[in-house]
């Protein structure tokens, strides 16, 4: 009896044990936003270009302003979002849009200064990750996460499904793929390059790549990337960055 009891208790005991091991994918991702200085990007202004166009983003206590400077023609064209909503203005007037047209050009606005600042706000509470397993991309180990979004509070984009792959030695964020379906739906793999530090603010340029097969799985596109069965659509990079801490 006494060994039946001994032999249940260390069962019991190995089995706590291995699912305390069990990798914590929030836990992963916290580490992960603090090696790209997301702490630091709370508490100030960060400005880019990309594609020509200039960009900026403003943090301060909770609250935020994004912006994009650019000509239409002969006029100067500020798109402005902030906690109260989008603006867009025109030589310094305020436009009325059509809804549908503010939809879009907020969508656009929000788009470049997420993927710019990633991986911000990866710990707000409309962020489901699960941690899918430890996978190895060109001989280093990452942890591989899945990062969904509720419905409320997700945004606009909330059926968009992501799969990053966090470097366990580093932890930032080497290589990340990504489902979305705007006008069309797509897959995309991209790979991060030319990383540099901005006063402790992580920016890193992509190589954006999709699949030649039509419905991959997400998790997997790492394995293509590595067979050479992606193919690169563009370069992701922002040009004359410069952050500035409040």
């Amino acid at each position: 009896m006494r060994k039946n009891v001994l032999l249940l208790l260390i069962s019991t005991i190995i089995l706590v044990s291995c699912v305390s091991k069990e990798p914590d994918a929030r836990s992963i991702m916290k580490k992960a936003m603090k090696a790209h200085g997301t702490d630091v990007a709370a508490q100030g202004i960060l400005s880019f270009d990309f594609r020509g166009i200039n960009y900026s983003v403003e943090r301060d206590k909770g609250t935020y302003t994004y912006e994009r400077h650019l000509m239409i023609g002969t006029d100067t064209i500020v798109d402005r979002l902030d906690n109260d909503g989008f603006y867009r203005f025109s030589n310094g007037i305020k436009l009325q849009l059509a809804d549908s047209m503010a939809t879009r050009y907020k969508a656009s606005l929000n788009s470049v200064i997420y993927f710019a600042q990633l991986p911000y706000s990866l710990d707000g509470d409309a962020i489901d990750l699960r941690y899918l397993s430890q996978d190895t991309v060109k001989g280093k180990a990452y942890h591989e996460i899945e990062v969904t979004f509720k419905e409320e509070g997700g945004g606009e984009d909330h059926e968009d499904v992501f799969v990053y792959w966090i470097n366990v030695k580093d932890s930032r964020i080497d290589y990340l793929a990504y489902s979305y379906c705007e006008e069309e739906c797509g897959y995309r793999f991209r790979e991060s390059e030319n990383r540099r530090n901005f006063n402790g603010v992580i920016l890193q340029d992509y190589n954006n790549y999709k699949s030649k097969k039509g419905d991959p799985d997400l998790s997997k596109m790492d394995d293509l990337f590595e067979e050479g069965k992606l193919l690169k659509l563009s370069d992701v990079d922002s040009k004359r960055a410069i952050f500035e801490k409040k």
